[in-house]
């Protein structure tokens, strides 16, 4: 019986060994007292609490009443070796830290322990709990200071850094002309700038007009070898090859070719399409055309035209019977009473913010305008001043002198002349026309050409309006520079007596790409202005 007792009371005394313990609840103060009986114990040393209460340490315990400023800190970078003392601050809550919390939460940059070799920081050491507590140090994290740090440094010759290659650029081979141009060149090559051909093609009147021809008489192209002239990106020319042409010529002497060939590539018309590049008068091709295509119009139908081009392309390559898409031109003169627009381009020069700039109207004066205008204006009938049949038109047929007589149908002040023109395919009844009493959803590329007078006048219904026209380039070859000159002459019925009318209006006006000199502008005042014979 006690044997089993004994058994019996043994494996109780187990399973209460065994026993999980419950934890046992201290608080900060009687953990470290614990603590440190542990310690003293295991070393066979008693506590002396003089030296704690010598050292600033009240009770001999280690958890209260511990003076941080009687610590001594140590800064943990090993170039600086100096002894700081550490100091009390305060959180935002009041609570004090010691320069141990701070000095763990500052993140500083600068080597504080050698790393491990699988790139790990090494854990800092725990604090040593033996020993006398004021041989504590408290580790303090500073800014490493550069010019010490680079005292010890070796004095080495850094070597620049190489420079890195540009990335090739892709160009299309047939782009590498106009790849090299800079701006000085787009200047008198306008062409081949992307903003113009975006500009010539975008919802244009023009492009509208040639599209519908073209469908309309789209046996005029079947099987037929055609060229187009002022080809630009090749529009025009890849119309003519899906009507079914068997060859086609684009040609232009700008180097918008260069563009024309890439799109045609494209469109895998390389076949059909040949692009050419340069003017008609150096340029052979391999057979006569069958019809000739061109936007050949310019402002006042003949400046800045190519209709040079045309009549060289007619007289050496077209064959006989052949067509010219579009082959006839009209150009009109009416009188109309523009007083908005004329204060806007010329008489607001008069006062400038109390200063007198009469010569810069001057200059305004002495150039057409080109405008877009409204027929409510117009105060008398259009008067036919050109009419051009390019199929059988001469150089000669471009210099116009002759006679004008303008029928007024609204009375009002004449501030200035308008020019427009029409073009039609004989063969179609569509037109295309610059008449500003016509409305299209469409822009246009060529607007109204104003020609402003000095001194307006009334024209009166009872009178009769005579005069003297001259429209005719400077230079022989060329439609670059152009002079228009009227002589304006009021009746009382159509008489070719002068001497008989009062002159109205007797003045000049130049065309150019340029500026105007100083005494161009004097040549192109109204001689019967108000401002005439006044010096600037």
């Amino acid at each position: 019986m006690t044997g089993k007792k004994n058994k019996k009371s043994l494996k109780s005394g187990n399973n209460a060994t065994n026993a999980p313990k419950k934890p046992l609840k201290l608080s900060l103060a009687d953990f470290h007292n614990q603590l440190d009986k542990q310690i003293t114990q295991k070393n066979g040393e008693k506590m002396n609490t003089n030296n704690w209460e010598s050292s600033g340490i009240v009770g001999g315990t280690r958890g209260r009443g511990v003076c941080c400023e009687k610590l001594p800190i140590v800064p943990r970078y090993l170039a600086d070796t100096t002894v700081q003392n550490a100091t009390k601050t305060k959180s935002n809550d009041g609570v004090p830290k010691t320069a141990r919390n701070l000095a763990e939460t500052r993140k500083t940059p600068g080597k504080l322990e050698d790393p491990k070799p699988n790139g790990r920081h090494k854990k800092p050491d725990k604090p040593n709990r033996t020993g006398n507590p004021s041989n504590d140090k408290i580790a303090l994290l500073k800014r490493v200071n550069s010019q010490d740090a680079s005292r010890g440094r070796p004095k080495t010759q850094v070597r620049s850094c190489p420079r890195i290659a540009t990335p090739p650029r892709y160009v299309p081979q047939e782009l590498k002309e106009v790849d090299l141009m800079t701006s000085a060149d787009f200047r008198y090559d306008y062409g081949a700038d992307l903003k113009n051909m975006r500009f010539r093609q975008q919802r244009q009147y023009h492009m509208q007009f040639f599209k519908t021809v073209m469908h309309q008489n789209r046996h005029l192209f079947k099987g037929r070898i055609i060229l187009v002239l002022s080809c630009g990106t090749g529009t025009l020319a890849l119309m003519s090859a899906q009507l079914g042409a068997k060859r086609v010529y684009a040609v232009d002497y700008s180097k918008v070719t260069g563009y024309a060939e890439l799109v045609v590539r494209h469109n895998c018309q390389e076949n059909v399409i040949k692009v050419l590049h340069g003017h008609m008068k150096d340029l052979q091709l391999p057979e006569k055309v069958d019809g000739i295509v061109c936007t050949w119009m310019g402002h006042c139908l003949l400046f800045e035209s190519e209709i040079l081009e045309v009549l060289e392309a007619r007289d050496r390559w077209l064959k006989k019977g052949g067509f010219i898409l579009p082959d006839m031109g009209s150009l009109y003169l009416v009188a109309s009473e523009e007083h908005n627009l004329k204060n806007d381009r010329c008489n607001w020069w008069r006062d400038i913010y109390g200063f007198n700039m009469n010569a810069m109207r001057r200059y305004s004066l002495a150039e057409p305008r080109y405008a877009k205008t409204s027929g409510e204006k117009i105060l008398t009938l259009a008067h036919g001043i050109l009419s051009l049949d390019l199929r059988k038109a001469k150089k000669e047929d471009l210099f116009i002198d002759r006679k004008i007589r303008l029928k007024v149908k609204k009375e009002g002040f004449l501030e200035c002349f308008l020019l427009f023109f029409e073009v039609q395919f004989s063969s179609s009844q569509f037109k295309m026309s610059c008449n500003p009493c016509c409305k299209t959803p469409y822009k246009s590329l060529w607007l109204q050409t104003v020609l402003f007078v000095e001194q307006p006048f009334v024209l009166r219904s009872n009178l009769h309006y005579t005069g003297y026209l001259k429209f005719k380039p400077l230079k022989p070859n060329s439609l670059k520079e152009m002079e228009i000159r009227i002589d304006f002459y009021e009746g009382l019925q159509y008489d070719d007596d002068w001497d008989l009318c009062i002159r109205r209006v007797a003045k000049r006006w130049l065309m150019l790409e340029r500026f105007q000199t100083f005494s161009e502008v004097e040549s192109c005042q109204d001689e019967l202005g108000e401002a005439a014979g006044q010096n600037f």
